[in-house]
């Protein structure tokens, strides 16, 4: 009886896991997350959303945060962006390749944004961040 019960359970898990609503993107290469006016606490799109939002969106800037793992150690990146003056920054895009420790990032509507990226003890921190304006 015992063994039918977690059979049963496994099964159910399962069938949640394959109906969850999922990024289609591979979330093994990693998951970008948008802030913007719509979302400023963010939300998960795929790359072929992020694009279809070109004509919404002029890139302004474009980094990539890398810091190798080490082990039993977080690795910490801090990224500064600051647009000509006279521009807004509002939008923020953060790709990850692994879900961080931490991560803030200043509100968006002024012409700077900080971005800050903590890794779990042993990861590595690879990250592109693309800021953005309205047309």
């Amino acid at each position: 009886m015992r063994t039918f019960i977690i059979i049963t359970v496994l099964s159910a898990l399962a069938a949640c896991y394959s109906a969850a609503d999922l990024p289609s993107e591979d979330m093994s290469r990693g998951y970008t997350v948008l802030y913007d006016d719509m979302s400023p606490e963010g939300r998960i799109v795929s790359s072929a959303e992020l694009n279809s939002k070109s004509d919404f969106w002029i890139p302004i800037s474009e980094a990539s945060l890398v810091a190798p793992a080490v082990a039993g150690q977080r690795q910490y990146i801090t990224k500064v962006f600051q647009a000509a003056p006279g521009v807004i920054i509002n939008g923020l895009s953060v790709t990850y390749s692994k879900t961080p420790a931490y991560s803030y990032r200043s509100p968006l509507g002024s012409d700077s944004v900080i971005v800050s990226i903590t890794s779990h003890p042993g990861d590595e921190i690879f990250s592109k961040i693309t800021v953005y304006r309205r047309p």
